[in-house]
């Protein structure tokens, strides 16, 4: 089985330089270029200097507490001895601070620049044959067989063309319950785990934390109780919780 899971950027970044991308350096595309560069170490006659340097992989330029939950549940489960049939992959739907400038979802691997995410919360909506970003999604969405989304509402709104269809992808979106309004639950391919105070309490961790510590639990769960975990969540999203909430490991 392949599965996806979509993260958003968060504040809490590895990388804190005084001037970090913002979004009026995404325009011209002349200027974006020069300020990545410029991040990336090199001055305006092009030396570099590792002091300079604030470029990282995205997998390990968010520091926040629900990346960090997540990161340990991954490293886990890709050092367990069934990794392999079984996959996770993470990614995180924004592109422009990409050091390579492709115009893609950014997976963990890439190497991004940190940036004022401020931009990203007032995000509009994404229409197919314009950016470009929609139909992409959907490609990597259509190539895996479970989606787990951690996305921020403003982020899904914003790639509503992409989930507001039918896909063959079973996707699976972990929102509070005040949030519940920006998918449609009557698509058959589209599920919601509810998370809330009551599981926040339950796990005993903070609502910025929760979603990484759900997906770092199931991915405990799977190396303490078979990688089929992934398949009856898969065929019963809300299953997720109560795998969630099973003791860990030394704990009654």
């Amino acid at each position: 089985m392949k599965i996806l899971i979509l993260t958003p950027y968060t504040t809490g970044q590895k990388q804190k330089p005084d001037n970090p991308l913002r979004g009026e350096d995404c325009t011209p595309p002349e200027r974006l270029q020069a300020r990545i560069k410029e991040l990336c170490g090199y001055n305006a006659e092009g030396w570099y200097s590792e002091d300079r340097d604030y470029s990282a992989p995205a997998g390990e330029m968010f520091s926040g507490p629900m990346n960090t939950q997540l990161r340990a549940g991954l490293k886990q489960i890709r050092e367990h001895d069934q990794y392999g049939e079984t996959t996770l992959d993470l990614y995180f739907p924004w592109y422009f601070c990409r050091v390579d400038g492709k115009k893609s979802p950014v997976n963990e691997k890439d190497i991004i620049v940190p940036f004022d995410t401020a931009p990203l919360h007032e995000l509009e909506v994404l229409e197919y044959d314009e950016s470009g970003v929609p139909e992409r999604t959907a490609d990597l969405i259509d190539g895996y067989d479970l989606v787990f989304s951690l996305l921020r509402p403003d982020d899904i709104q914003s790639l509503q063309r992409v989930f507001e269809v039918e896909r063959a992808t079973t996707l699976i979106f972990l929102l509070a319950k005040s949030h519940k309004y920006v998918v449609n639950e009557n698509l058959p391919n589209l599920h919601v785990v509810e998370t809330g105070s009551d599981l926040q309490k339950s796990l005993r961790t903070t609502n910025w934390a929760l979603k990484g510590v759900v997906l770092r639990r199931l991915c405990e769960a799977a190396c303490r109780d078979g990688f089929q975990v992934f398949e009856q969540v898969k065929q019963d999203p809300q299953k997720l919780i109560e795998i969630a909430r099973r003791p860990e490991s030394g704990q009654k």
